[in-house]
C-alpha cells in the first residue's frame, strides 16, 4: 500500500521538498494502515543493562533507561551506556526500511513482533540510525480497523455534553517506565481485551437537560443505528446516576478475539464528574448502589517492571484462555494510570489471528 509522501518539516505533500531540498523516501506497506497513526516511541535509548542471554553462546540480553522493553543483539556489539535507536514491538514499518534493515522476513507484513529467542524476551530492533532516522515519520503504531458492530454515524460535536470527555490515553508502561515512583501505591486488575465504551446521562450543550450519551474513544455515537455501544448504554440507562460519566470495556465473541466465554458482556472501570476522575472507593461505592458491574482491582506497592510485567502474565480471571494483560493506577493520583500488555498475549500462537480494535 502506497502513502502520500508528507514532509515532516512543511507538510508538503510532494517526492521532492522545497523547504530542505531533499528526496523523501518512498513508502509502501504491506497492510491496510490508514487508520494508524505515527508511533511516538521511536527514539534514541541509551542501554542500561547488557547480561548474557540465557542458552546462548552469541546472543546478549539489552535494556534501556528510557523504555521498559527487552532486547536481543549480537554477544558484546552493545555497551552500558551507547546511545542506540530502537523500534518497539507492535510498530509497522515501510516495506523500504525492512529492507534497508535487512529485517523483512523477521516481520509479520511489516509489523514488529516479539518472539522468544532461545527463551530470552526479544520486544523490538536494535536499529542503525542513519537507515531510520529518514523514515521516522512513516513507521507507525499498528491497530485493527473497528468491525461492523463497532461503526455508527457520530453525534454532531454541537450536540455533545462538555462532560463527554475521552478517556486518559492510557500509555503501556514498557514505553513510560517512569509513569509510577518505587513504593508508590497502586491498584491494579487484569486488562479485558475488548473495545472502550463510555457512557453517562449528562447535561446537553444548549438546553442544559440531562440524556443519555455513548460512545468510543472519540466518537459519540446518534441513537440511529443499533451497535455495541448503544446496545450496552440501554441495558444500563435506567441505573446511570446524572452527572457521571463512565468508562468500561465491552468484550464478547467477535468483538476482539479474546472473547470471556460470552457473546456480549462489559464492566466499568472507572468514572468522572465534572472533568475529574472520581476515586476509586467512591467509584465502586457508585457502582454497587447502581448495580452497575465494574472490574475488580487489588493493591499492591510498587517496585519496578519486572513486578509488572509478572502481575500483566498467566490465565484470565474471566475465562479459560491467557490474560491480555493488566491495567494499573495510582492511588494518589487516579488521572497516573498506564497498562502492560503480556508477553504471551503479544508473541500469540502461530496462525491464530490476534486482534488489537479500539
Amino acid at each position: 500500500m502506497h502513502l502520500p509522501q508528507i514532509c515532516p518539516l512543511c507538510n508538503m505533500i510532494t517526492s521532492y521538498c522545497i523547504c530542505d531540498n531533499s528526496i523523501l523516501p518512498v513508502v509502501t506497506y504491506q497492510r491496510d494502515v490508514e487508520h494508524c497513526k505515527p508511533s511516538p516511541y521511536i527514539l534514541e535509548v541509551t542501554v542500561n543493562y547488557v547480561a548474557p542471554a540465557i542458552n546462548s553462546d552469541n546472543l546478549d540480553c539489552v535494556k534501556f533507561e528510557e523504555l521498559g522493553w527487552q532486547a536481543v543483539a549480537l554477544r558484546n556489539t552493545m555497551q552500558v551506556g551507547q546511545k542506540v535507536m530502537f523500534i518497539p514491538a507492535e510498530s509497522v514499518l515501510p516495506y523500504e526500511l525492512g529492507e534497508a534493515l535487512n529485517v523483512t522476513t523477521y516481520l509479520s507484513k511489516g509489523r514488529v513482533r516479539v518472539t522468544s529467542l532461545r527463551g530470552n524476551r526479544s520486544e523490538g530492533l536494535i536499529v542503525d540510525r542513519a537507515i531510520v532516522e529518514r523514515y521516522l515519520p512513516y513507521i507507525l503504531k499498528w491497530e485493527d480497523p473497528p468491525n461492523a458492530c463497532m461503526a455508527g454515524e457520530a453525534l454532531a460535536a454541537s450536540e455533545i455534553s462538555p462532560h463527554m470527555h475521552t478517556f486518559y490515553k492510557m500509555p503501556n508502561i514498557l514505553n513510560e517506565p517512569n509513569t509510577f515512583s518505587v513504593g508508590e501505591e497502586l491498584l491494579y486488575s487484569e486488562k479485558i481485551h475488548g473495545t472502550n465504551w463510555r457512557v453517562g446521562k449528562l447535561p446537553h450543550p444548549v438546553t442544559e437537560k440531562h440524556q443519555l450519551y455513548t460512545g468510543s474513544h472519540e466518537v459519540v455515537f446518534q441513537d440511529t443505528v443499533q451497535n455495541i455501544y448503544l446496545r450496552a448504554a440501554k441495558e444500563v440507562a435506567d441505573r446511570l446516576p446524572e452527572g457521571i460519566l463512565f468508562f468500561g470495556e465491552i468484550f464478547g465473541k467477535g468483538i476482539q478475539h479474546l472473547a470471556y466465554g460470552t457473546t456480549f458482556g462489559y464492566r466499568f472501570f472507572a468514572a468522572s464528574r465534572g472533568g475529574y476522575y472520581i476515586p476509586h472507593t467512591e467509584f465502586i461505592e457508585i457502582c454497587s448502589v447502581c448495580d452497575l458491574p465494574f472490574v475488580p482491582f487489588g493493591n499492591i506497592t510498587f517496585k519496578d517492571l519486572e513486578q509488572i510485567r509478572e502481575l500483566s502474565e498467566g490465565n484470565s480471571t474471566y475465562a479459560d484462555h491467557i490474560r491480555e494483560g493488566a491495567v494499573f493506577v495510582s492511588v494518589r493520583y487516579p488521572e497516573r494510570m498506564a497498562k502492560c500488555l503480556s508477553f504471551e498475549y503479544l508473541k500469540g500462537k502461530k496462525g491464530k489471528k490476534r486482534t488489537e480494535r479500539h
